[in-house]
């Protein structure tokens, strides 16, 4: 008897693309950073970057260190209203190593949360539900900050002429859309409405017989109902946590601007976010760390103000070796390589 069944089905290519996913992210990183090494003269690179004197270095190390503290801030903050009053260094521990989670992982924005719900429950026995609620306010209020400042940022490129706007507006209503979702996520759960919960509902009666379904969706809609409460009780922290946000972003410009001046590029407000547009969408694309894609977005971005290619892969290069540091600190100061939670 022939067999007429297909020799693959839709499980099947699912499979294949979810192995060859990671293969394909680090080689196609891997091509990027040999074509920046590949347009980029490196001895020029290696001249700029021995022209960082002793006390340049350890003020660029001093700053990134209170923007990595003042990243716990908003998340610390959540938790105090919730009535949980966790040590700061403790949140900022958390932070790092989630950070460390997402930074060596492919995909953009997301990756450590799930530790972070984790050290929540296993060290402090904080209910689930509050946990992913104090978690999903923090991640809002920062892809809020994000896009925002991402929107802000094309309108620079745009207005200052360093991007053509004929072949490159479309990205514009890009942008605005994810700034949009966030924002309106936010509006939503102001007046009332929990889109997830919906959601969540409605996987809940589709898989109905999958076990721990009914369990997860119960913990979804605490979770939401929880979020949505602060936003309509809690508005002046709403408005101070998104100040925070505010803080948080002017400490990176700054250190950006600083760190330009340090590689003898002084450049103004406007040039400099240029520099941090093109890095930020860079870690949007799906690659691991946004290798590849960050180095050869400061190459581009140094090429739009007129700048050599050096300058760009410098930049590039320390804040490649900043969020490695950062990433590996998270791995071990949270407790990731050493099993110590």
């Amino acid at each position: 008897m022939v067999d007429h069944q297909p020799r693959w089905s839709k499980e099947t290519f699912l499979k294949g693309v979810k192995r060859s996913w990671m293969p394909l992210a680090w080689l196609a990183s891997i091509a990027l950073v040999v074509y920046v090494f590949a347009i980029t003269p490196f001895d020029a690179v290696t001249e700029i970057l021995a022209g960082l004197g002793g006390l340049q270095i350890s003020l660029l190390v001093l700053i990134n260190l209170g923007i990595i503290t003042l990243f716990g801030l908003r998340w610390w903050w959540i938790l105090r209203i919730q009535r949980y009053h966790l040590p700061y260094l403790t949140i900022v521990r958390y932070r790092l190593a989630a950070f460390g989670i997402s930074y060596f992982t492919p995909g953009p924005q997301f990756g450590g949360e799930p530790l972070q719900v984790y050290y929540l429950r296993k060290n402090h026995q904080l209910p689930t539900a509050d946990s992913l609620a104090s978690l999903s306010l923090d991640k809002l209020l920062e892809l809020m900050a994000n896009f925002t400042f991402l929107v802000i940022g094309m309108l620079v490129v745009f207005a200052g002429g360093y991007l053509d706007s004929e072949e490159n507006f479309s990205l514009l209503p890009i942008i605005l859309t994810l700034a949009a979702l966030p924002w309106g996520y936010l509006l939503l759960l102001y007046f009332g409405v929990k889109p997830i919960t919906g959601l969540s509902k409605a996987l809940t009666e589709a898989w109905s017989d999958t076990p721990g379904v009914r369990g997860a969706t119960k913990t979804i809609a605490e979770s939401e109902s929880q979020v949505s409460n602060f936003c309509q009780s809690k508005t002046l922290d709403m408005v101070g946590l998104m100040l925070v946000s505010g803080l948080v972003w002017l400490a990176l410009v700054f250190e950006y601007w600083l760190t330009l001046g340090f590689l003898g590029v002084p450049l103004g407000l406007g040039e400099t976010l240029v520099f941090i547009t093109a890095a930020r969408l860079a870690f949007l694309t799906p690659l691991p760390g946004g290798l590849g894609s960050l180095e050869i977005s400061q190459v581009l971005a140094a090429q739009a103000l007129g700048l050599g290619t050096e300058i760009g892969a410098s930049i590039g290069l320390l804040i490649r070796i900043r969020d490695i540091c950062f990433g590996l600190a998270g791995f071990l100061w949270g407790g990731i390589l050493t099993n110590r939670y």
